[in-house]
């Protein structure tokens, strides 16, 4: 058997391969052939054959060669880098134009408060370090890493379990999609060009619409996760025993006394410290002040309070909310159970030096009176905002002219008024009410949906609260706050208690970030050579 030789380029492999072809001839006849030739032209057909093995090698170093400048070409317009894995997450893989999509976003994000955060927006990304070693393009990659833990599991959990995404969430992402067809046209620029502008080099259309598709897709599902979780009455209530702080009232008074030092700063913009014996009589002197303020408040003489403060200059940091409380110092005291009505308490405030040393360097004064958890269910409304036009009017005094802002009130509730007559005209249905409200409001929400107490403005909040109502009731209440009226229409009471809801939530929460947590820990992930091909017009 003989066997001849050849190469060629396989498309489907994308590499060079050998085809071996194979002749059957009888082994006895090609030594007859060979033996009944001429000396000279056996040295003929040797030296064709030579002739041939040459021409079959020059071919294959030619086509290696076309391959590789092939091949260089192919990688200096990127379609390596736009393809190869960049970043995996369990058996989740992410591209470059991947990570180009989550890097760009991220520092869009933080280029719109570039000189708070200062970052000079001049300035390559890789040249400007946040802290020591740490530069901003580490720092926003390594942001890019966590986000792709994140959706790397949940696209991973969506597929096993053959999720499909919300109506919602393919609007969103219709949306994004729209408003890069929409900007490419006003830039006057095809959607690749664009795109490749604000996302890099690689970015292409395909790219771009799979990269927001995943991403809308990873958490609509984690909203999908949250909301399927089954949490009883039960699990709140423990909730609330764990968390009490959190949800209760508190009615309480008090005050915050600081040290009255004034603080003084070197050439180069540095705290001085106190001087040690300036410092030690200011701390006596607030001791005193913060008894005697003690004093009044567990007496109750409410007059010699009001002239301790304004003394004293002390704050008044009296009914903060409960969620408030904790970012304080007398947040912890005040919550205490071991509190009883009337009990007064003088609760360290403290700074530290230059040598990261503590001092007093105030006292918060509180008196507790009372706690308590409210228990009520959660409105919910239709709105339509009718604001009142402006009114300019001049006062003359003294020669000088001061202009100040009035409101016709008078139009705006006639205005309202003459939407009700028509809407109770037209038979007063709430599919109508709220067809009028999305044709009339003045820029204001139409639709309040589990509405706590505080969140509208006092007018509002009134009427939600201080009597109950049923499903159709309405009115027209001033908004001052707002400037004009606001016609309000009942729709009904939530299901659970406000702070049941709000239980209900961080359960909800609390399960999907430890699923969360530990899905990334068992998926583990790892980046390729390739990620840092991101960001160049940036980095």
């Amino acid at each position: 058997m003989s066997e001849a030789v050849c190469f060629r380029w396989n498309t489907q492999e994308g590499k060079i391969t050998m085809n071996l072809f194979k002749k059957k001839q009888p082994k006895a006849a090609v030594q007859d052939d060979l033996g009944s030739m001429s000396i000279r032209r056996r040295q003929e057909a040797q030296e064709a054959a030579e002739r041939k093995k040459k021409g079959r090698i020059y071919l294959a170093i030619g086509i290696v060669v076309a391959v590789l400048v092939a091949a260089l070409l192919i990688w200096d317009s990127g379609m390596f880098q736009r393809y190869a894995p960049a970043y995996t997450v369990g058996s989740e893989s992410f591209s470059v134009t991947d990570i180009d999509y989550y890097f760009y976003n991220e520092y869009s994000s933080i280029y719109t408060y570039a000189s708070y955060y200062g970052l000079d927006t001049d300035t390559g990304l890789k040249d400007q370090e946040i802290s020591d070693g740490q530069t901003w393009y580490d720092y926003i990659l390594s942001d890019v890493e966590a986000t792709l833990d994140e959706v790397g599991v949940l696209l991973a959990d969506a597929k096993a379990n053959n999720y499909s995404i919300s109506d919602e969430a393919q609007e969103n992402i219709d949306a994004v999609l729209d408003d890069i067809k929409t900007s490419a046209a006003e830039y006057g620029v095809d959607q690749g060009t664009y795109l490749t502008y604000c996302y890099g080099r690689y970015m292409t259309v395909s790219a771009f619409k799979r990269a927001v598709t995943e991403y809308y897709t990873a958490y609509d599902y984690a909203s999908y996760l949250e909301e399927n979780y089954e949490v009883t009455e039960d699990d709140m209530d423990e909730y609330y025993q764990e968390n009490a702080a959190t949800f209760d009232d508190f009615e309480y008074e008090g005050y915050y006394i600081s040290l009255g030092l004034t603080t003084e700063y070197d050439d180069d913009g540095n705290a001085l410290d106190f001087d040690a014996d300036e410092l030690a009589e200011a701390q006596e002197t607030l001791e005193a002040n913060a008894d005697a303020l003690a004093e009044a408040l567990e007496s109750g003489d409410e007059e010699t309070i009001a002239a301790l403060v304004e003394e004293l200059g002390a704050s008044d940091i009296s009914g903060l909310s409960s969620s408030t409380l904790s970012y304080y110092d007398f947040g912890t005291w005040l919550a205490d159970e071991e509190r009883t009505e009337g009990e007064v308490g003088k609760v360290e405030s403290t700074s530290t030096d230059s040598n990261d040393e503590e001092y007093l360097s105030g006292y918060y004064v509180v008196r507790f009176d009372s706690r308590s958890l409210d228990e009520y269910y959660a409105p919910s409304f239709y709105n339509i905002l009718i604001q009142a036009e402006t009114i300019e009017s001049d006062d003359e005094e003294d020669d000088d002219s001061s202009s100040t802002t009035e409101y016709d009130y008078d139009t705006a509730l006639a205005e309202a008024e003459a939407l009700v007559d028509e809407w109770q005209e037209n038979g007063g249905s709430a599919e109508d009410f709220l067809t009028m409200a999305e044709e009339n409001t003045d820029g204001s929400t139409t639709e309040y949906t589990d509405v706590y107490k505080g969140d509208q403005n006092d007018e509002v909040d009134a009427w939600l609260f201080d009597s109950e109502h049923e499903v159709g009731d309405y009115d027209i209440v001033q908004d001052t706050t707002l400037h004009g009226y606001r016609i309000v229409y009942f729709t009904g009471y939530s299901d659970l208690y406000s702070w049941q809801i709000d239980a209900d939530s961080a359960i909800r929460s609390d399960r999907y970030s430890t699923w969360l947590e530990e899905s990334i820990e068992a998926a583990e992930s790892s980046a390729t050579s390739f990620i840092d091909d991101v960001a160049t017009a940036l980095a």
